[in-house]
């Protein structure tokens, strides 16, 4: 049995995935890899029914980094920077809040982003 789903998703890694023009969003975001061979591997290893849970859990965490990824670009869409041309910010709530005077950014729920001080943003 678990020869089978490792020949479908080597298929799949093969011969669909390369074309249907993205990439896995945990694989995007963590590195690493992607959740084809993620899922492979535990698969190899744990068989189907052992890996079940392993499974789920890695399909979870790709769909968090998913919308990850979408708020991130959401945020990054959103604070083009046209409005203001010499602010640097990516996150238009770190901005705002050095805007008013709060330097440690504390309102940017994506400490990925670094916050560089000043920022005048005069939106």
């Amino acid at each position: 049995m678990k020869f089978i789903v490792v020949l479908l998703i080597s298929f799949y890694q093969k011969f669909i995935s390369p074309y249907k023009g993205f990439r896995c969003a945990y694989a995007t975001l963590h590195g690493g890899d992607s959740c084809s061979e993620a899922i492979k591997k535990i698969v190899l290893t744990k068989g189907c029914i052992g890996g079940y849970q392993e499974t789920r859990e890695r399909f979870k965490a790709c769909k968090a980094a998913n919308e990850t990824l979408i708020r991130m670009r959401q945020r990054r869409d959103k604070n083009r920077c046209g409005d203001c041309p010499d602010c640097g910010c990516d996150c238009i709530d770190a901005c705002s809040s050095r805007k008013s005077g709060d330097a440690d950014c504390g309102s940017c729920d994506m400490p990925e982003i670094s916050c560089d001080l000043p920022c005048d943003c005069s939106f």
